[in-house]
């Protein structure tokens, strides 16, 4: 049944998000002690407190890459966006939106908690948090940020690499090099090109190019303006964002450093 009232649009996004907030919160209260029990009470305890935080909330963002990537990569994969990014609102769509959505929720208060993050995961959580959402009540435009949930997936080997540091896993070692050549193969194979995929897709689906796209939203106004910018705004800060977190993977890789992204 399709849901179009926008008090039935509300309770939907309520439901979906409040399951994937508590599904996240619920994963890394099991997940906490028994991660501290793995590692051994000294080992926990000579972590700093935001080592030990994100021994549970690594998981949990695992999780997220899965699930939300994974969904979105399945509704991309579907081809629902053919011949038009504007209109479908596929069910996939807003599932992957609304447990990324639950999952950054989560993760905002793990931050606050005291993760001590830079300014620019902020960004990116508070501007993909609002975003997400918006989609789920406007219901247009939901490619953009479909497109870009695919990117989660690259935090499979980004944790998978931090578990291997705080486990003292030799950066030297035959494992960490593989790890580390894949996270980098990941960022450039997905968070690089996103958003010229993104454009790329937009343009061809589209009649008349991208410039048809444009006219479509800001002159014939199909979509409403404020998710229009919104979504405009959030292409273009997201693909910054990815831009530079692939950089800085490849550094890693060279120097053996740990990269800063989600």
């Amino acid at each position: 049944m399709e849901i179009t009232s926008p008090q039935d649009r509300i309770q939907d996004i309520l439901l979906t998000v409040g399951t994937s907030t508590a599904i996240c919160t619920a994963v890394h209260l099991v997940v906490a002690p028994i991660w501290r029990k793995a590692i051994g009470q000294q080992k926990y305890f000579a972590l700093r407190k935001r080592e030990r935080l994100y021994l549970a909330e690594k998981t949990v963002s695992t999780l997220n890459g899965l699930v939300g990537g994974g969904l979105a990569l399945a509704t991309i994969a579907s081809g629902v966006y053919h011949g038009d990014v504007i209109n479908p609102y596929p069910r996939l769509a807003h599932y992957a939106l609304g447990f990324i959505s639950g999952y950054s929720i989560y993760d905002t208060t793990v931050m606050a908690l005291g993760a001590h993050e830079p300014l620019v995961m902020w960004l990116h959580h508070l501007l993909g948090l609002g975003g997400a959402m918006g989609m789920m009540y406007f219901r247009k435009l939901s490619f953009f940020p479909v497109v870009f949930a695919l990117t989660e997936l690259t935090v499979l080997p980004f944790n998978f690499i931090w578990y291997l540091n705080k486990l003292d896993v030799p950066r030297n070692s035959p494992l960490m090099r593989f790890a580390l050549i894949t996270r980098a193969v990941a960022f450039l194979a997905l968070r690089a090109p996103v958003g010229l995929f993104a454009f790329g897709y937009a343009h061809f689906q589209t009649k008349g190019g991208l410039a048809g796209l444009w006219r479509r939203i800001f002159v014939n106004k199909e979509v409403q303006e404020p998710v229009a910018v919104a979504t405009a705004l959030n292409t273009l800060a997201f693909t910054i964002f990815n831009m530079y977190w692939t950089m800085q993977a490849i550094k890693a890789s060279s120097k053996g450093k740990k990269p800063k992204t989600s």
